[in-house]
Parts: structure tokens; C-alpha cells; sequence
């Protein structure tokens, strides 16, 4: 099971990232093995709004957006109050931005691996989670 960071859909989703590679290569892999994927509503907005400031465009963030909730064995669950307070007590326990605490209180409540390319968070999600970029997710895989 994974939980993937907005910072991978959005690289995957773009060829002149840097990791768009790695992220493609990722993604293929978590495809073809049917792993789960695990992800807080919040992951919409996030990559749909990256979209939109990147390129400008709404059509092209509405179809990210279409693209993601239509990835093969996504969950997607619910920002509710419980997640909610799960994503607070983490952010105020690892000093982790608002966004970013939702993902790791996501793959930390479905027992997933929080897969990202944010710096910040994998070094300060480590402790409590289980953290990665995709490279690693892939090399741990085999």
C-alpha cells in the first residue's frame, strides 16, 4: 500500500520535471503490481491547483484531477474531523506543513508508505512513518 504526495502525480504528469522519469517509472510499478493506493480527498485539490498555476490552464487541472481519481486501485478517503486531528497532532509533533501532515497522517492510518519527492517531508515524516521517493519505493521493490 502507498500514499502518494501531490509532488509525485504532479511530476509524473510532467516531462520537463526532474523526476518525471522516476515518477513514471514509479507509477508503472505501482500499476502493474495492483497496489493500493491510499490517498486523502485533499490530493485532488492539491495536484488539480498545481496544474492550474503551472500551466494556466483550468482544462488541463480538471483533467489531472480526472486522470487521478480514475488511477487504478485508488482509495480515496475523506479529509473528515478525525483525519483531521490525526494530521494536527502530527504537524504539531514534526513541525510538518498543513498539507503535508494530511498525507502522512493518511499512509500512517492505513499502515502505507508515504511516497514523495518534498524534501521536508521525508525528513521530517521519517520518524513516524514509513517515508520515501519513488526511486527508493522502486529499489526496495527490487
Amino acid at each position: 500500500m502507498v500514499t502518494i504526495d501531490a509532488s509525485v502525480w504532479v511530476a509524473a504528469d510532467t516531462d520537463d520535471e526532474a523526476a518525471w522519469e522516476e515518477s513514471r517509472t514509479f507509477f508503472e510499478r505501482v500499476l502493474s503490481e495492483g497496489i493500493p493506493v491510499h490517498q486523502s480527498a485533499l490530493t485532488l485539490v492539491e495536484v488539480s491547483a498545481a496544474v492550474a498555476r503551472r500551466t494556466g490552464s483550468a482544462a488541463l487541472a480538471r483533467d489531472a484531477g480526472a486522470r487521478l481519481l480514475r488511477f487504478p486501485g485508488l482509495l480515496v478517503h475523506p479529509l473528515d474531523l478525525e483525519l483531521a486531528g490525526h494530521s494536527a497532532a502530527l504537524s504539531a509533533r514534526l513541525g510538518l506543513r498543513g498539507a503535508d501532515a494530511v498525507y502522512a497522517a493518511t499512509a500512517r492510518a492505513r499502515g502505507a508508505a508515504l511516497v514523495t519527492l518534498n524534501r521536508e517531508l521525508l525528513d521530517r515524516a521519517r520518524p513516524l512513518v514509513a517515508v520515501t521517493t519513488p526511486g527508493g519505493w522502486l529499489e526496495s521493490r527490487g
